[in-house]
């Protein structure tokens, strides 16, 4: 469920912390005693009975030396948190982290809520537009802000209006106090980021923030893709120039008429090597200079991926994380649940989700998946419209689907909006008869595997999935015993200080 606008009507009863706190405990036993996560109910609760929730729990924490960490981003945002998180854990820090990935402002409440006095450090992935609610209240210590994509336009409205609310959250912090780890190659970020630190200095601070981004034109590609979402310089309007882009429009931008252009990032990966599904080798500088660096193999495929990992390790670095503990961090990560995450499947071969919700990440999945070479022939693709979807599934439109098509030459469709996706199959190549509309997302799912065992040699199958499709075939896939369910796997204090 959405949560209320600050403009809309409150019934909030105002109850002290101490009282609230038990109830809202109370519903998450009862949560879980139901089969549920309990993400989201206990906060909502606390939330609803004591308004002020958030702020003293920040503070109730702080006073025991707990650090806030919010990342915030369209995309990548569960697997950025994700790697910082082990990271920590492999430094011998107790993390506090909403695993689950409730990332709105009830979440949030929960996973502080949980924590108690546990914790010396709190990991909270924060959904882009809920940053703006919750980051004045809890005045984080670190402030993660990886990128911003068109996503969900029905909730978030324009992109540049939702760049300003996030310009106006960096001024409501103390510039004292928080350090603003910040992608660079994003041109709306990295504005935004100039306007703060612009005016934090005429009014006498000295706001810390570290640039991070990429640096190797040899995985790059000429340009802007078609689909880009930020062509304009935010300082003049002027129409932006790209020496070259990474993934959407983050790249090598610069303004031609007011002479705008990143900052050099302080950390910052090149010689990129990506070996298909398998892993991606990189080195890490940590100093802008190339005097400190990593060298790492991340087993996680993706471009977009060797982002959410040097977000991760500007942070850990901010954090006091050494390079032992991150490069053993990367070394040993997965994927966050429903992202890249392949499951083997009973009997043989896996079956990988990978979730899709707008044009970019879709762009950089079917990206991954062409080049790497890998049997697409057992594809499926599930479009759903639900509220954590977003309404409008147009973006579908503006993705370069065909790709993928081309090589897979028939793809189960299911959803709830199955029928407009096959529409898009279609007019993107598919033969009509390899559409293969499947309404039931389980029998779907048993369908893309059936594919997999007669038609390819290993019997891998891959799941193109919206947001709350890839949350129904987890739990298909839970229920069914294959993996465990996502919420059972927070990182855990390794023993190292």
């Amino acid at each position: 469920m959405p949560e209320p606008s600050p403009s809309a009507p409150s019934r909030r009863i105002g109850l002290p912390l101490g009282v609230a706190r038990p109830i809202a405990q109370l519903a998450r036993r009862v949560s879980r005693a139901s089969g549920r996560e309990g993400g989201a109910l206990p906060g909502r609760v606390l939330l609803g009975l004591a308004p002020g929730a958030l702020a003293s729990l920040a503070r109730s924490g702080r006073r025991r030396g707990r650090r806030i960490v919010l990342v915030s981003a369209t995309n990548g945002k569960t697997t950025t948190t994700a790697l910082l998180a082990e990271m920590l854990a492999a430094q011998g820090f107790e993390v506090v982290h909403n695993v689950t990935g409730a990332n709105l402002r009830s979440g949030i409440a929960t996973t502080l809520l949980q924590a108690g006095r546990r914790g010396d450090v709190a990991v909270l992935e924060t959904d882009e537009a809920t940053l703006p609610r919750v980051a004045p209240d809890l005045q984080p210590d670190v402030i993660v802000l990886a990128n911003l994509f068109r996503d969900q336009l029905d909730r978030f409205g324009e992109l540049e209006v939702l760049a300003d609310r996030w310009r106006d959250t960096l001024a409501a912090l103390d510039p004292s106090s928080t350090t603003v780890v910040y992608n660079t190659d994003d041109p709306l970020i990295s504005e935004l980021v100039y306007d703060y630190v612009r005016a934090a200095t005429l009014e006498g601070h000295a706001p810390s923030v570290v640039p991070f981004g990429l640096d190797d034109e040899d995985v790059a590609q000429a340009g802007l893709p078609h689909a880009a979402d930020s062509r304009f310089c935010r300082r003049c309007g002027h129409a932006l120039d790209y020496d070259h882009s990474w993934v959407g429009h983050l790249g090598a931008w610069s303004c031609p008429s007011c002479g705008a252009r990143p900052e050099p990032a302080q950390v910052y990966a090149d010689e990129i090597a990506l070996d298909g599904l398998a892993a991606t080798t990189l080195r890490v500088s940590l100093d802008g200079g190339g005097h400190r660096e990593l060298r790492l193999r991340l087993p996680i495929p993706g471009l977009y991926n060797v982002y959410n990992a040097v977000a991760a390790i500007a942070a850990a670095e901010v954090l006091g994380v050494d390079e032992t503990a991150m490069t053993d961090a990367i070394a040993t990560s997965a994927p966050a649940f429903g992202r890249f995450e392949r499951i083997p499947v009973p009997g043989g071969g896996t079956i990988t989700l990978l979730l899709v919700k707008n044009p970019t990440g879709l762009n950089e999945v079917v990206r991954t998946l062409v080049s790497s070479g890998v049997d697409v022939t057992a594809t499926l693709f599930a479009l759903n419209d639900g509220i954590a979807d977003g309404r409008d599934t147009s973006w579908v439109w503006d993705a370069d689907i065909e790709p993928l098509l081309e090589r897979a030459g028939a793809m189960v469709v299911t959803g709830e909006r199955a029928a407009e996706f096959g529409l898009r199959a279609v007019y993107g190549g598919l033969d009509p008869a390899g559409v293969l509309v499947e309404e039931d997302l389980e029998q779907a799912m048993y369908r893309v595997l059936e594919r997999a065992r007669e038609f390819t040699e290993h019997g891998h199958a891959y799941a193109l999935v919206t947001y709350t499709a890839m949350l129904r075939m987890r739990a298909v896939i839970a229920a069914q015993g294959w993996a465990r369910t996502y919420w059972a796997n927070e990182p855990r204090k390794r023993g190292r200080r």
